[in-house]
């Protein structure tokens, strides 16, 4: 076997190897061979992040979970997803247009940017998520055994699929697009089938369709420059059936179905009526119109146009509107054209009967069953068969049936020269079940989010191919308040999307509006308090113990001086991380660490004879929430015990806690004193005057006086609302926190001259 043919050989193998079970090319390996050169490169970054991205998705489909996730707008936030376990990034062309490049303006999502964008955008993503490992490899290494199996490791594999729009283009466009993205280190990407040119985002109108054949052309060229590439990528195929209203071509027989057509032609072509619209405004001396100089229609075609315009009373309107329009104080042109088009589109579509050939023949069907006719088919039976057939084939069928309807295609179409569709769902369905063979992942872009049409979808799906995955966009362009769901429902979305074999569901831009947020919170707050809120904005990453809080630490810094220690034979005395970083401000702890509590609660679990270890955290009740939740766990995560509460301050500027909720779940430890030491910690973190028991119960009434009884308080009381308030008694306060523990220890053994529990 000479190289050539071995290097067929092993390609025919990758061809037929598990990972590809289901994949149909167009392409053989012999033509991938040809393409490869006698130099290998190894895409080493892209194909490994496409191997195990993939076996994790199958992995999540098998399970019936997901991955829920979103576009990141910096390297940063892709990074910080990733530490806080979100497995899988998006990146969208959405963000790229918004955020605009050192080249390019920024705009809406058009896909007017270039086709090297998106990857110039992902490479910097993709370099920092390396860059995130080699740090956390760097400080693992100098970590003992002990830390090392009591810090997880984050897994910083660059896991993305990235927005290759409409491929750009043709073949070469999108095998070199496909191409940049490899290079890039990016192991997923999605295709959708809009035309170039006249592309909008999925959430805008006036979407326009390329034939199937040409979406087909597109996944397989990106499948084929993977295989030149020897990188198993992951192929994302979007449709945007559901809410296109045009389609470029009728040559694919398996988009006909859907193609809408005139059943009365007595009325002038769609284009024409346009056309004389725009000609009589500018003719009525409105220069603003001028899209008439386009075209080349005959006078016959006005004058045909133009006596149906006049029989249906939009001669008139024209007329009228034009009137108001210049006599107008601020005329808005797009305001006419939007009013007159509208009833134009209309008019016209009401008189020229628009329908789907199969509709069209189902209606002669009914009207002649009606009239007592027998056929061989019903109209359902019919509809169902010419769901899928070609035109050709269902004028065929339509011919044996006796029927023989008007029906024409091209009078519908557009000033632009597209077909009018009849979008949905179901022609969703149809553009997906056609590019399945060739795509890993289907995706149907929808105008809302609605789980019973994404399961009608997934059903339609999986029983023609089973094991495809599937992709969901949560999209920003949602107003998920008039989605019809409940806060519940909302929630419990994206897993709902899982059991249906959603496996990558993502918000598309989230990133974006986070970004926007933080920036209007943050410049609000430093026009209102000045550097406080700078402090603020640090309290709170030390809360959450963010590794933003010491920023040296996360771009990098030790393991920069690592190698310039490395790289000198350790003769550097300019190391960034040594005397005078102020890195070293970020380590001094200004509030009580959870640690202190966690000290106390060692000799509380000494006394109590308790064999698990205890671990104390303090973090947000819920993501973003002013309220915080102190949680006492032992070794295994059982969760003992824990407070959610606000800190707060009255009108002399004084700190109070408010406490809504707490709760000893392990029943073996109450009365033992755990919730006593529990409140003298947050009283000690936040020096607390006064505790509020805004939802008081009966528990929460006898352990403040018991409280009380160690002198721990100084008063309890009721006030209007039924809220316990409880004051401090600083002194016996000061007394318990005593650096010689001795009335810590007094109250934890209960031999304090205090009542017991």
């Amino acid at each position: 076997m000479s190289p050539f043919e071995h290097q067929i050989a092993g390609v025919k193998e990758w061809f037929d190897s598990p990972r590809f079970i289901g994949i149909t090319r167009l392409h053989t390996a012999r033509e991938v061979v040809e393409q490869r050169g006698t130099i290998h490169a190894d895409y080493t970054i892209a194909r490994s992040a496409a191997e195990d991205f993939y076996l994790r998705l199958r992995e999540l489909f098998s399970e019936r979970k997901s991955i829920t996730t979103f576009g990141p707008y910096s390297p940063g936030q892709a990074v910080t997803m990733k530490r806080l376990g979100i497995e899988g990034i998006y990146l969208g062309g959405w963000a790229t247009s918004a955020k605009g490049s050192l080249d390019e303006d920024p705009g809406a999502d058009l896909a007017s940017y270039p086709l090297s964008q998106v990857p110039d955008e992902a490479a910097p993503i993709v370099r920092a998520l390396l860059a995130a490992d080699k740090n956390q490899h760097f400080a693992r290494s100098r970590m003992t055994e002990a830390q090392r199996n009591s810090t997880p490791s984050v897994d910083y594999r660059p896991f993305i699929v990235a927005d290759a729009d409409t491929g750009h283009g043709g073949d070469a466009h999108v095998r070199n697009l496909v191409r940049r993205f490899v290079e890039a280190g990016v192991p997923g990407y999605h295709i959708e089938d809009q035309k170039p040119g006249a592309k909008k985002c999925g959430h805008q109108g006036g979407k326009v369709l390329v034939s199937q054949d040409e979406q087909i052309k597109r996944l397989n060229a990106a499948r084929f420059q993977l295989d030149i590439m020897g990188v198993p990528g992951i192929i994302v195929a979007r449709t945007d059936a559901e809410s296109a209203t045009f389609i470029e071509g009728r040559g694919d027989e398996r988009d006909q179905p859907f193609i809408l057509g005139a059943t009365n032609i007595a009325l002038p072509s769609y284009k024409a009526g346009f056309v004389a619209i725009l000609k009589r405004l500018s003719d009525l001396g409105i220069d603003d119109v001028r899209g008439h100089l386009l075209f080349s229609l005959s006078e016959a075609d006005y004058g045909v146009a133009n006596d149906w315009l006049k029989r249906v009373g939009l001669s008139h309107a024209i007329e009228e509107r034009a009137k108001q329009y210049r006599n107008a104080e601020d005329p808005r042109v797009e305001g006419l054209l939007s009013y007159l088009i509208g009833r134009y589109l209309d008019a016209w579509s009401a008189e020229a009967g628009l329908k789907t050939y199969a509709r069209a023949v189902a209606d002669v069907m009914e009207f002649r069953q009606s009239q007592g006719e027998v056929f061989d088919v019903t109209a359902e039976e019919w509809l169902d068969y010419a769901s899928r057939a070609s035109l050709f084939a269902t004028r065929e069928k339509a011919k044996a049936l006796g029927i023989q309807i008007i029906w024409d295609c091209e009078r519908p179409k557009t000033p632009e020269g597209y077909y009018q569709i009849e979008y949905g769902i179901d022609f969703a369905i149809a553009k997906s079940l056609a590019a399945a063979p060739f795509a890993d992942i289907l995706w149907m872009e929808t105008k809302t989010a609605n789980l019973e049409e994404a399961r009608k979808y997934a059903d339609a799906i999986h029983a023609e191919f089973p094991e495809k995955m599937l992709a969901y966009n949560l999209s920003p362009s949602f107003n998920w308040d008039t989605t019809g769901m409940t806060d519940d429902e909302m929630k419990r979305f994206p897993e709902e999307l899982g059991k249906l074999g959603f496996v990558f569901n993502f918000i598309t831009y989230g990133g974006h509006q986070i970004d926007g947020l933080a920036a209007e919170e943050f410049a609000t707050a430093l026009r209102q308090d000045g550097m406080l809120a700078l402090a603020r904005l640090q309290r709170r990453l030390r809360l959450l113990e963010s590794p933003y809080r010491t920023p040296q630490t996360l771009v990098g810094g030790p393991r920069l001086d690592g190698a310039l220690m490395a790289s000198t034979g350790r003769t550097a005395t300019t190391v960034a991380m040594g005397k005078g970083s102020t890195q070293f401000q970020h380590l001094i702890q200004t509030e009580v660490p959870p640690s202190v509590l966690g000290e106390w609660l060692e000799i509380w679990r000494g006394h109590n004879q308790l064999e698990s270890p205890i671990q104390v955290s303090l973090r947000p009740h819920t993501s973003g929430s002013e309220l915080l939740e102190l949680l006492i766990d032992n070794q295994r995560g059982d969760h003992l015990a824990n407070v959610i509460f606000a800190s707060i301050q009255d009108r002399r500027e004084r700190s109070i806690l408010s406490i809504r909720d707490q709760n000893t779940f392990e029943e073996t430890l109450r009365k033992k004193r755990l919730m006593s030491l529990t409140h003298l910690y947050l009283i000690h973190r936040y020096k607390a005057v006064s505790v509020h028991f805004v939802s008081p119960t009966e528990d929460n009434v006898y352990q403040t006086e018991k409280m009380k009884s160690h002198g721990i308080f100084s008063d309890v009381h009721s006030e209007v609302g039924h809220i316990i308030v409880a004051d401090v008694d600083t002194e016996r306060v000061a007394e318990l926190l005593n650096p010689d523990r001795e009335a810590l220890t007094r109250l934890i053994n209960k031999t304090d001259p205090s009542p017991g529990e």
